[in-house]
């Protein structure tokens, strides 16, 4: 059937609408539309928005953009119901329909109030009186107990709501009760029933991926707020959906069936940056509209709202072309949180880092809401207050960079939950560098496409190591989707004096194959160091998977990845030596029929035990060379890499008597010259002084209680602490971490002016006697 009025027909409906139907306006062309809207397009909002277009040229290309669109809109055909009601499975033929209402109801909704053309509204009734002729507005995926309500069932409720409330005012008493029913009985009702009401629900907090909740729900919500006045249950179910979001974001997880909490302590969503923003940005529009009809009345307060935005901010890595962005899971590179951060500055949560980040992606200019809601201001020093280093533990995302400048170097880590968009990635990292992308994810595809779950959602498409060809259990994500039973763990960041450090626990997803999967990441100025320390139930063959981006040139036991002419980095494995390099193919991001390399690392031998040491040096500019020197030391019980720089030489010791050998003894180990009991430390340097205690202006220790050289103490706390420590122009500074009460004492050669422990200014005492400073940390709640 074809759903496109002509010409003439649109001016006779025209005339019947706006002049013979019941109605509260008498608007015709030309005559301003009653200030009717109270979801978004307030009549506040849209003179602000007029004063704005006749002001600045930017708002007036913008507006004369979305108008043309509306004029295409107007004459577009609507989808058949024959079409939408044809479809299989979860959301069978619904995805376009939902689509065009929800993008119809926007864009159009707009259109008419800012110029009371009458087109504009014709349309608009035109399509919900059409859709409000389907069956139903969600697939039939015969489920059991059935579903009545999906991600297209939001879309048509978002669309009808905005819409609806935009031309209500121009609507006969018979159209508004058509399509007041069709919002409740085809939208609103069954998704409430299936998602929030006791009497019918079969949904809980983590039933389907954890986004759906929130994305279902508040488009109900919205559609729900535009009908107050015509529907007398309207305003219970608003009531009742307000006070349940506190409860979806407060969600901490599911012990018996494997499911995560939804948000970190600090805001990150943990499915991912692309269903981060589907996920808040929903929410976040339920919130808005609500505001504007009840501007009395206030929500249920949500503290994670304040930080929920920083998750976006800390993911992305500018540069000199755009904003990529980390894409663990199922979300992209040029996945981006701009929609939520403009909704979170619009409801009034608002940071300098917000508005770098949407100028530096999508001002939202060309989208109906973005353009009435734009308050986006330049910043473009916003990132000089931002942290290099961020964790969130909750979820296990650790990023670190070299710093806010665009094509740095940004190293992201993840070892957390896997079920569903989480993909089986337990100890894997990816790494930017010189503005592109070079360590990589794999990926994801469609998720109707069989390589989604037989490739992307499996260990051997993430960098980390196997044993006999498998990671983490096959069902955990892509063969049944069981969840892990035991998450993996990202913690200990600490950033400091050049010295970057992270320890990624993979044993919890991968116990059934490890009973040691440990991943410590040592940044030392520009060489990134990844230790590993493996163990395993069985002998059998390790493989440690490195995939990339671009090009993987090897050259000896080196190997070059390049990424265009500004973006390489040389891949140097140290340890064990005389490993066999494979190139093994997998598949290409979000493209499952293109295969590309990636790269295996197999030593020599079968074993349950394994170190492995391996250095990625990021190259500067043009060079073909790295400016560091860097060698492998091997001693008793001990490994070790020694960097020389053109400045000063690091060296990074790892105590093997560290490693669980000994469990009823202390791991005390003399390590060239250091008596230590530490898991992992490393001292600087000057390039040409002696290798002695008072040549040391920097180190890091890792598991430790004392560092000592002939008698005089580096470090001691009798409980071991992770640290780093720089003695430099009269300030002590300390990263200082481990148990809830620890007193370390560190070397100072000399009282220092001014001491900082955690990046805070502390008093601290200097004893001459010992040359030590003491520090204090006392985390007792």
């Amino acid at each position: 059937m074809r759903s496109r009025l002509p010409v003439l027909l649109i001016a006779f409906v025209s005339g019947l609408l706006f002049n013979g139907f019941e109605s509260t306006s008498s608007a015709s062309a030309g005559v301003t539309a009653s200030p009717g809207p109270n979801l978004y397009y307030t009549s506040q909002r849209l003179e602000a928005l007029k004063d704005r277009i006749d002001k600045n040229p930017v708002f007036g290309r913008a507006w004369a953009d979305l108008l043309e669109r509306a004029d295409r809109l107007v004459t577009d055909d609507l989808v058949s119901k024959a079409y939408a009601e044809s479809g299989q499975g979860q959301h069978g033929n619904y995805g376009r329909p939902s689509s065009q209402m929800s993008t119809l109801g926007a864009t159009l909704g707009l259109a008419y109030r800012m110029t009371a053309e009458p087109k504009y509204a014709v349309k608009l009734r035109e399509a919900m009186l059409h859709y409000a002729g389907l069956n139903r507005w969600a697939g039939d995926a015969q489920q059991d107990p059935p579903w009545h309500s999906e991600l297209n069932t939001a879309r048509f409720c978002f669309g009808y709501g905005i819409g609806f409330d935009s031309i209500r005012d121009t609507l006969s008493t018979t159209d508004r009760r058509s399509i007041v029913r069709a919002m409740v009985d085809k939208g609103i009702k069954p998704t409430l029933d299936d998602w929030i009401l006791g009497d019918r629900r079969i949904h809980a907090l983590d039933s389907m991926g954890h986004n759906w909740w929130s994305v279902c729900v508040a488009m109900a919500g919205v559609a729900s707020l535009s009908i107050l006045e015509d529907e007398p249950g309207a305003e219970a179910w608003v009531s009742e959906l307000c006070d349940a979001f506190p409860e979806w974001f407060a969600y901490q997880g599911n012990i018996l069936q494997n499911k995560s909490p939804n948000f970190d302590a600090q805001g990150a969503f943990y499915e991912s940056v692309n269903y981060a923003n589907y996920a808040l940005s929903e929410y976040l529009l339920f919130h808005l509209a609500y505001t504007n009809v009840f501007p009395e009345r206030p929500l249920p307060e949500i503290p994670l709202l304040k930080t929920a935005g920083d998750f976006f901010v800390n993911t992305a890595y500018p540069t000199s072309e755009s904003v990529l962005s980390v894409n663990f899971g199922d979300s992209s590179l040029t996945g981006s949180g701009a929609r939520t951060l403009r909704l979170l500055l619009a409801n009034g949560f608002d940071d300098p880092s917000y508005h770098w980040y949407i100028t530096r992606t999508d001002t939202g200019l060309t989208d109906p809401l973005g353009l009435v809601y734009h308050q986006v201001r330049p910043h473009e020093e916003a990132t000089e207050a931002l942290a290099n280093a961020c964790l969130y533990p909750d979820i296990g995302w650790a990023m670190m960079r070299s710093s806010w400048q665009d094509d740095a170097t940004l190293l992201a880590v993840k070892s957390g939950f896997t079920w569903n968009h989480a993909h089986p990635d337990a100890g894997s990292f990816i790494l930017f560098h010189g503005g592109k992308p070079l360590i990589i994810d794999s990926g994801n595809c469609s998720y109707s496409r069989p390589e989604y779950s037989a490739y992307y959602r499996h260990s051997r498409a993430h960098n980390v190591i196997l044993q006999e060809g498998q990671a983490q259990l096959p069902e955990d994500c892509g063969n049944g989707d069981r969840g892990v039973v035991h998450p993996g763990q990202v913690g200990h960041l600490m950033d400091l004096a050049g010295i970057r450090y992270v320890l990624a626990d993979a044993t919890g997803p991968t116990s059934w194959k490890f009973s040691r999967n440990y991943r410590h990441v040592v940044w030392v100025d520009d060489v990134i160091l990844i230790v590993d320390d493996v163990r395993t139930h069985e002998p059998g063959q390790l493989e440690w998977l490195l995939h990339f981006e671009g090009q993987a040139q090897a050259q000896g036991s080196d190997v070059t990845l390049s990424n265009g002419p500004t973006s390489r980095a040389i891949v140097r494995p140290l340890f064990p030596r005389d490993m066999s390099l494979i190139r093994r193919q997998g598949l290409k991001d979000h493209d499952p029929d293109t295969k590309v390399e990636y790269l295996a690392w197999l030593p020599t031998e079968k074993s349950r035990d394994m170190k492995f040491i391996t250095a990625i040096m990021p190259l500067r500019e043009s060079r073909e060379k790295p400016q560091v020197e860097v060698t492998l030391l091997e001693g008793d019980e001990m490994l070790g890499v020694r960097l020389s720089g053109p400045e000063h030489i690091t060296e990074v010791f790892l105590n093997l008597r560290a490693d669980g050998r000994r469990m009823h003894r202390n791991s005390n180990k003399l390590i060239h010259g250091w008596d230590t009991d530490a898991y992992l430390f490393g001292v600087t340097r000057p390039v040409d002084a002696p290798d002695s205690l008072d040549s040391v202006t920097r180190s890091f220790v890792v598991c430790g209680s004392y560092v000592r050289r002939n008698g005089q103490s580096l470090l001691g706390s009798l409980s071991k602490v992770y640290a780093i420590a720089s003695d430099a122009d009269g300030t002590f500074e300390t990263v200082l971490q481990g148990q809830p009460i620890i007193r370390c004492a560190m070397r100072a050669k000399v009282k220092p002016e001014k001491t900082v422990l955690n990046g805070e200014p502390v008093p601290a005492e200097w004893a001459p006697a010992s040359q030590t400073v003491e520090f204090r940390v006392n985390a007792r709640p």
